[in-house]
């Protein structure tokens, strides 16, 4: 299959949502399962193929749209897929027990936002990147706010503006790049970067960082984050916390990486990664709202990320990303089962989780948390020893020490809220679980107890993600093929 498929079906079937939706909400429903059954699986067979891949739409160019796959973006794109057939499956049990009067529009902006995910990792010049960003950011804009509750709304609007200022630097940056190189193509501008004026270089190089920054949300242009989340339903954010962060997180150290930014911007980014990291844990402390606390969570793991993949050393890049896929399964699990917890408890208190009665949803969240600290024999476990492994063969050992000595913070609100799930001298709701949400809880949680008991399964495609980050020639070599 071309890898244009990847975003054509999901636009396609977004333009189609009305007329499955005339068959009834079960077509619709069904359709929207299919659709991302069918993309997972092809991206599981690009996983036995050589990569790079590539698909080209043979238009004039500048409108001309390349696609390329290699092992990094495949990481992403596993992860990006993956995430589209649990969220379909989780969908459709909530529109069967809840009003879907809003179904329709979900749908739509659902699938056009896994289609701009998706285009952001594999498309090999910088204009179509831009498109992508905006194809994203209007989709997130329109989820936060799809319910049209006040938070909903007042989240949407935040994550609008902010989003557009966002845009405004990533068209300067890509204004810039133009004049000085005259192409859009990423290869070509990989290779004549360095021939720019430095301090130009430079410049573009933080309008990228303030742009993409912004919607992998990292401090300090991060602040809007926690009220998205918090206005936002549990399974949106489960999409913005697996796919839409990571996706702009891919961008930023794809062109980090290819453009051979010098050590000082390498240290900037690394600052910031670090900063964000140790800020967003302090804050989650005080925290009243488990959306919130969640979306602090979050933001202190795209820190660590953000510290460990700027680093320049293979082996603690391939922990980030180990690490990256296991945050993405976990938050994926802990905002689906979340969001079942909300809807029958009809509040967001950071002390629901003490007031719902389920065996199987406290186990399901008690893995979840566990997994982001750290603790074995989760997924989580390996990609921290995996970080800390590689900042200790780099002799990084203040780097260690602080990410440690974080992580007690972090340990402080997770096994707070694991008390509060323990504690039986509450008053207690039952809350009902149907099979299908069982089934999808369920295999996720053994995703991340099968990563964390047998990491080499894992280990093998981060490895190979992170020799295609460092060593870029062979994605040159095809982007420098399709050059505009």
């Amino acid at each position: 299959m071309s890898l244009g498929y990847y975003f054509l079906l999901p636009v396609i079937f977004s333009f189609l949502v009305p007329f499955f939706k005339k068959f009834g909400s079960f077509s619709l429903r069904s359709s929207a399962i299919v659709l991302h059954v069918i993309l997972f699986v092809q991206t599981l067979f690009y996983m036995k193929t050589t990569l790079p891949q590539i698909s080209q739409f043979s238009v004039a160019p500048p409108i001309g749209i390349a696609f390329i796959l290699d092992n990094f973006s495949l990481l992403f794109l596993l992860i990006f897929t993956f995430s589209g057939v649990i969220v379909s499956l989780y969908m459709f049990s909530y529109f069967k027990t809840h009003e879907s009067k809003n179904e329709t529009r979900f749908y739509v902006f659902f699938n056009m936002l896994i289609a701009g995910s998706i285009g952001l990792i594999l498309s090999c010049d910088i204009f179509n990147v831009y498109i992508f960003f905006e194809i994203t950011g209007i989709s997130s804009y329109a989820l936060a706010a799809y319910n049209k509750d006040k938070k909903g709304l007042e989240g949407g609007i935040k994550y609008l503006i902010i989003g557009s200022i966002a845009s405004v630097f990533i068209v300067f940056a890509i204004m810039l790049i133009y004049l000085q190189i005259g192409t859009v193509n990423i290869g070509l501008i990989a290779q004549r970067y360095t021939e720019i004026n430095p301090q130009i270089a430079m410049l573009i190089a933080l309008m990228l960082f303030i742009g993409f920054g912004t919607k992998a949300e990292l401090f300090p242009m991060n602040f809007w984050a926690p009220d998205i989340y918090q206005g936002s339903s549990s399974h949106v954010n489960a999409l913005f916390s697996s796919v839409v962060a990571k996706a702009y997180m891919f961008v930023f150290f794809h062109l980090f990486y290819l453009l051979g930014l010098n050590s000082k911007y390498t240290i900037f980014v690394m600052a910031i990664g670090a900063v964000t990291f140790f800020i967003s844990e302090f804050t989650a402390l005080n925290q009243k709202d488990i959306k919130r606390l969640l979306a602090y969570s979050t933001l202190g793991q795209i820190g660590i990320l953000f510290f460990a993949l700027a680093s320049h050393s293979s082996e603690t890049i391939s922990g980030a990303l180990f690490q990256l896929t296991s945050h993405s399964l976990s938050k994926l699990m802990i905002f689906l089962a979340l969001g079942i917890i909300i809807s029958k408890l009809k509040n967001s208190k950071i002390t629901i989780v003490g007031d719902f009665k389920s065996s199987f949803l406290a186990l399901i969240l008690i893995i979840g948390f566990l997994s982001i600290l750290g603790i074995p024999p989760f997924s989580g476990f390996v990609g921290k020893i995996l970080i800390l492994k590689g900042f200790a063969l780099a002799h990084n050992y203040i780097a260690i020490a602080f990410i440690l000595l974080v992580s007690l913070v972090e340990a402080v609100y997770f096994f707070r809220l694991i008390a509060l799930m323990l504690d039986k001298k509450r008053t207690k709701t039952t809350v009902p679980i149907g099979f299908l949400n069982y089934a999808i809880l369920s295999f996720c949680a053994f995703l991340i107890i099968l990563f964390g008991i047998a990491p080499s399964l894992l280990i093998h495609y981060t490895d190979l993600a992170t020799h295609a980050l460092l060593h870029a020639g062979s994605y040159l070599h095809y982007a420098l093929g399709v050059g505009l």
